[in-house]
């Protein structure tokens, strides 16, 4: 065996591994596991992100044709939260918790591994997907009607029908599902290379210490790709590095004042604060402008 296919298979099964940490989906059973394995694999997310995005994508197109937009964002959110395991929103409400409930570093961060979910935690998670439906709702509404058996159905006689109104909706939306959950990974990834984990242990420590820029920069190619391919139809998207960069300070300022770095939980907040921010963007885009 080549080098340079043992270097593929490789660097295929660290992304089964990222997908087998992030999501609850199967990966084949010759991947195995090993434990430098997860801490190299984490370059991954945002192509995970690509894989989670999708299948809600796939989820919202089958479900916006019998019930409408409203419906289908709440179940594909639903879906997306089983297949994560919670996985970011626990850490968002543990933050939430942590961030709320403490006022010195050492009780922060006991609250943020308390496994038990507290007034902020629950306050701030509801207000999150309360958030997250309502702008997503309002970015997709304008799908309605788009969707519906006719397209499913349609005979693509030449290349131009391929290229139909319909289909630019429907690719367009596939890229903003990909975009909210690449790039929200993405972002979080920052913080490996500006911050400090801030615990002795925990799961994203050994991550910590092995990200490198060389691996930050590979991740960029989902983490941004999909953001720029729905940029060339919407170019005034790009602007949500401004907000992203507000947003992105916030949570820093926050981190460093209390714990002075970062866990693992603050990853998970951080994703799913960027996700939200791109379904708001949306709603701002092509609803106010």
């Amino acid at each position: 065996m080549s080098s340079i296919l043992k270097y593929l298979i490789h660097e295929l099964r660290l992304f089964f591994i990222a997908i087998w940490f992030l999501s609850r989906l199967p990966i084949p059973k010759w991947v195995g596991f090993q434990e430098e394995w997860l801490e190299t694999s984490i370059k991954y997310s945002p192509f995970v992100g690509i894989v989670l995005g999708s299948i809600g994508f796939v989820a919202f197109f089958i479900f916006q044709i019998f019930f409408g937009s409203l419906v289908a964002f709440i179940l594909s959110t639903g879906l997306l939260v089983i297949l994560t395991g919670c996985f970011h929103e626990d850490g968002f409400s543990d933050f939430c918790d942590g961030i709320g409930g403490g006022w010195k570093r050492e009780d922060i961060l006991r609250i943020m591994k308390d496994s038990r979910v507290g007034s902020f935690g629950a306050a701030g998670l509801s207000l999150l997907l309360l958030l997250k439906v309502a702008a997503g709702y309002k970015s997709l509404e304008i799908l309605d009607g788009i969707f519906h058996f006719q397209i499913l159905f349609t005979s693509l006689e030449t290349a131009k029908s391929l290229f139909s109104e319909e289909w630019i909706f429907i690719l367009q939306t596939w890229l903003f599902f990909i975009t909210a959950h690449s790039f929200s990974r993405f972002v979080s990834l920052s913080f490996f290379l500006t911050h400090d984990y801030a615990k002795d242990e925990g799961y994203a420590k050994p991550m910590a210490k092995s990200m490198t820029l060389g691996q930050f920069s590979f991740s960029a190619i989902a983490g941004l790709g999909p953001l720029l391919a729905l940029s060339y139809f919407s170019p005034l998207f790009l602007l949500i590095f401004i907000p992203c960069f507000l947003v992105r300070m916030y949570f820093s300022t926050l981190m460093r004042k209390w714990i002075d770095g970062f866990t693992g939980d603050c990853l998970g907040a951080v994703q799913q604060g960027m996700e939200t921010l791109v379904w708001i963007w949306g709603a701002f885009l092509w609803i106010s402008i």
